[in-house]
């Protein structure tokens, strides 16, 4: 069976591993982006924080390659899909996004 979680010969998915955003997956995702926004580069430091954009979408899957570190700024442009819940969600922006 396949999953976005990934997987192993047995098919067993360790899902669990990934459903909350640790420290440990946020540090190897700073570490891959060098501490900058993956956007626009600008440096993290104390003032700027990092948000973490969920790339498919599911805020259930935290793994690292599925996530990039974005500033504050660059953030505000994805906030609303990050917002967003499942397919229906999903389908409820784009309508959204159509009717106006």
């Amino acid at each position: 069976m396949l999953s976005f979680f990934g997987g192993n010969p047995s098919g067993n998915v360790d899902k669990s591993k990934y459903e909350h955003l640790t420290m440990s997956i946020r540090q190897t995702v700073l570490e891959r982006a060098h501490r900058r926004c993956q956007e626009c580069s600008v440096k993290f430091s104390p003032s700027v924080h990092p948000n973490f954009e969920h790339i498919n979408g599911s805020l259930k899957d935290n793994r690292p390659i599925n996530l990039r570190a974005l500033c504050p700024e660059c953030f505000k442009s994805v906030a609303k899909k990050e917002n967003r819940k499942g397919i229906l969600g999903n389908i409820r922006y784009t309508i959204g996004g159509m009717l106006k």
